[in-house]
């Protein structure tokens, strides 16, 4: 109870601070949106950026990594960053929501080390070079022309994998019985 009781008093002791600093505050705007003199923050800024240390350039790595997770989470009102070479794009895209998940946890440094296939994170597929993304996209634009669709491929390997099991399975089924 007693803890309470000074944390009530502590309360009682701010709010005068606080009614100030909201009577302030509210003078502030009233005086803006009625037209008084704005302030010269000129000199502001320039003190600030005085102060301030610069901000160090990103490294292509981290630039990397950020386009990645632009793409995986894009924020509204979010400037755009440099664009992915297609392979990564691909890749990227492609990816479930737990791999998503997974290398959205991960830092941008880390990211676009992964993304180079210099330092990949376990448990995501490996990156495509730009030669093997090629090659895939070739195989889906030579399907097209030749009307196969990719639904189509796809379906006519579960039906071969499939036919494959179950040769197995009889083959299997004749060895027992003998």
């Amino acid at each position: 109870m007693r803890r309470f009781m000074l944390m009530v008093m502590a309360a009682l002791a701010m709010t005068p601070a606080l009614v100030w600093d909201g009577c302030r505050w509210t003078w502030r705007v009233a005086r803006a949106v009625m037209g008084g003199p704005a302030p010269d923050v000129a000199e502001a800024f320039a003190e600030a950026d005085a102060v301030e240390p610069p901000v160090a350039a990103l490294t292509t790595d981290e630039e990397t990594g950020l386009a990645a997770l632009a793409l995986i989470a894009p924020f509204a009102g979010e400037e755009g960053t440099k664009p992915l070479p297609a392979h990564q794009e691909w890749y990227v895209q492609e990816l479930t929501r737990e791999e998503r998940m997974k290398l959205a946890s991960k830092y941008p440094d880390r990211i676009g080390r992964h993304l180079r296939g210099v330092d990949t994170i376990p448990g995501l597929p490996v990156v495509p070079t730009p030669a093997q993304h090629g090659a895939r996209v070739l195989d889906a634009y030579l399907d097209i022309r030749d009307g196969t669709r990719p639904e189509d491929i796809a379906e006519s390997n579960r039906a071969f994998s499939l036919a494959v099991i179950e040769d197995l399975l009889a083959d299997l089924d004749e060895k027992l019985a003998a």
